[in-house]
Formats: C-alpha cells, structure tokens, sequence
C-alpha cells in the first residue's frame, strides 16, 4: 500500500495541469456599433465557478451590460435585453469595468449599445483573477 501512494501522487502532478480547472478566457474583440444598434459577443459557459471582468474602452459613450446566454438572441442587430435582466452594466461611458460572479456551466453575453453616435468598442474579457 504504501508504494501505491507515490505513484499515485506522480499520476496526480500529470494531471493537474491538464485542464482539471475552468478554462482560462482572455479575449479582446472590436465592436463597431451604429446609434440604437446593439451588438453582443458570446461567450462560452464554463465548467466552474468563475469571475468574469469586461474592461471597455470606446471613442463615444455607449452602454456596455453582461447577460446570461439565455436572455439574448443573436449576435448582431439584436433587440435590446431588458436591463432588470442584466447581471452587471454601465450606462453612457466610453470607459469602464464590469465585474460578474458566475456559477458553473452558465453561458454569458457582453453587449454593446450604441447612444446618440456610433462608435468603436473594444473589449478586453478575461476571467482570470
């Protein structure tokens, strides 16, 4: 029994960097959006608790909110969400942070509406701490 326990403890130290945890999220996209145009971007659910965090950066004011998957159809040119439905937003900025708290296997939406001007969005979404 006790040479069963090394070996066990190797096989564990093979293991635990092989994707064990949540999958790491560090995307960056551009969104360009037209007055009252919304845009969304999908994101993946994943398998384990995580904290999402969307920085913004924008050359005009927009609105920037975090949905779950299930509460937005499409990608592009959707209806706009209700806003009691939305998990995290910030309203007419051209800068900011949203911070969101997800259980397991909970699919999200980061999505962007365009004010009284269009505008250049980009997006920094990561759910490393």
């Amino acid at each position: 029994m006790s040479s069963r326990l090394p070996a066990f403890v190797v096989a564990l130290g093979f293991l635990a960097p092989a994707g064990c945890g949540a999958a790491k999220l560090d995307e960056t996209k551009t969104v360009v959006v037209e007055p009252r145009e919304n845009k969304a971007c999908i994101l993946p659910a994943q398998p384990r608790p995580q904290r999402l965090t969307v920085e913004f950066e924008s050359d005009n004011p927009v609105d920037v909110a975090v949905y779950k998957g299930e509460d937005v159809q499409g990608e592009d040119k959707l209806s706009s969400p209700p806003v009691s439905k939305a998990l995290a937003t910030q309203s007419a900025a051209t800068k900011g942070t949203l911070t969101v708290d997800l259980g397991p296997d909970v699919a999200t939406s980061v999505v962007v509406s365009g004010l009284g001007k269009g505008a250049n969005v980009k997006l920094h979404m990561t759910n490393r701490k």
